[in-house]
């Protein structure tokens, strides 16, 4: 490997292999994405970080203290997370938002054919200074007012 063409071949492969380290490292260190603190997507992020980390009574505090859903419909709920979660879009209108992920499942394929994706929205409100995700959020289906509570 001592001609030219073998010296050049040497060095790309090792600028290469030196690119793909680093890589690696600045993905591996990146932090969850730099989302304006007290944002909807902030909100967002904060709730699907917790419910990954099965932090429910942290997630569920992220939810609307009016709305019919609990720490107990999250563990009803929750499953183990296999899931790349990629913000979409979101939309703020005054004290209303809505911030939509696709949750992408399974893993890369010769042809990208191991994955698919599911598209979630959160619906938020503006509360005490604070957003707070309304409704029935992502990963539950459904929320089962307590007994002798509003449905």
């Amino acid at each position: 490997m001592n001609s030219p063409p073998g010296r050049v071949l040497a060095v790309v492969v090792g600028i290469l292999v030196l690119l793909a380290v680093v890589a690696g490292v600045l993905s591996a260190t990146r932090g969850e994405g730099d989302l304006p603190a007290g944002s909807p997507e902030a909100a967002v992020q904060d709730y699907v970080s917790r419910v990954y980390d099965r932090d429910l009574e942290g997630a569920a505090a992220v939810l609307d203290p009016e709305g019919g859903c609990t720490v107990e419909d999250l563990e009803r709920n929750v499953h183990e997370p296999d899931a790349r979660v990629v913000l979409r879009s979101s939309e703020v209108d005054g004290d209303t938002a809505r911030v939509r992920v696709e949750l992408v499942y399974g893993e890369e394929g010769p042809l990208g054919s191991g994955e698919w994706a599911q598209e979630e929205s959160f619906s938020l409100v503006r509360a005490q200074e604070r957003w707070v995700i309304t409704g029935e959020p992502w990963p539950m289906f459904t929320c089962v007012a307590p007994t002798g509570g509003k449905p």
